[in-house]
This record gives structure tokens, C-alpha cells and sequence, in this order.
């Protein structure tokens, strides 16, 4: 782990940062990155099979870029996994990782403050209790 390094690759290379070891997943799938306002960025990096964020009933929206939340389901060509899933495999492989995500100590895993969040029914991701700054709901 770089000692700045907020992006991280997902794919079937061994070399990825969160490795997927299934025919479906690209070598170099997908990206998550870590943005200053503490959001989660999925970016999906051409891969043969898409990336999806997961909707009711398992349906799948296919992701570019999307923002996410620790409370997501997506899916990297057949393999479904949580957004807290990928968060955790990231912290079981960089034990630094609590300390380095912003280049600074974090009073609060970012895992544990993105629980606040939630996906509101037009798609935006917005604080648990609070207006949407979308569709105002």
C-alpha cells in the first residue's frame, strides 16, 4: 500500500488490490476510491462483464462511475459482494489502511461512519435522517 494511496483496484490479477479469482471478473475491473468528503467512488475500468450496483430483487444498474456506501450490494461480472465486504478485505490486507486513507489518523473507521448513510429511492446516497439533495424526499 502506498502510503497516500486512496484508489484501489478490484479484478481477477493477483496483483489487484482486492483479487477476485473467478473467469467472470476482468484482470483490471474495477476501481474504489476513497474522495475527500469521505464518499466512496466505484468506477468500473472496461471490464468485459460490467459492474453493477445491486437494486431490489437483485437487479442490477450497470455502474461507469457511482457513488456507494457501505450498505451497497454490486456485482463484478457474476460475483456479488457488499460494499462493507470490499471495505473490510481492504483492512484485512492493509493493516495501515484505518491511519492512511485521508494521509491522516481518523478519529472513526470510515466503514463505521458510512452506516449513517443510506440510498434513497431516486439513486443519491444521503445521510440516514436527512433531506434528499436530489429529489428532496
Amino acid at each position: 500500500m502506498r502510503p497516500q494511496q486512496r484508489k484501489f483496484s478490484i479484478g481477477r490479477r493477483r496483483s489487484c488490490d482486492i483479487p477476485l479469482a473467478h473467469e467472470s471478473v476482468s484482470g483490471h475491473h474495477a476501481e474504489l476510491d476513497f474522495l475527500d468528503n469521505g464518499k466512496l467512488l466505484l468506477t468500473d475500468c472496461n471490464s468485459t462483464n460490467g459492474t453493477f450496483l445491486l437494486q431490489g430483487a437483485g437487479v442490477g444498474k450497470p455502474v461507469h462511475q457511482e457513488l456507494v456506501s457501505p450498505m451497497d450490494q454490486v456485482r463484478f461480472g457474476d460475483i456479488e459482494l457488499s460494499v462493507r465486504e470490499l471495505l473490510e478485505a481492504l483492512r484485512l490486507k492493509f493493516p495501515q489502511f484505518e491511519q492512511r486513507v485521508s494521509g491522516k489518523q481518523q478519529p472513526e473507521k470510515p466503514w463505521i461512519q458510512g452506516r449513517q448513510l443510506i440510498r434513497c429511492a431516486c439513486g443519491c446516497i444521503k445521510p440516514a435522517g436527512e433531506a434528499c439533495p436530489e429529489c428532496g424526499r
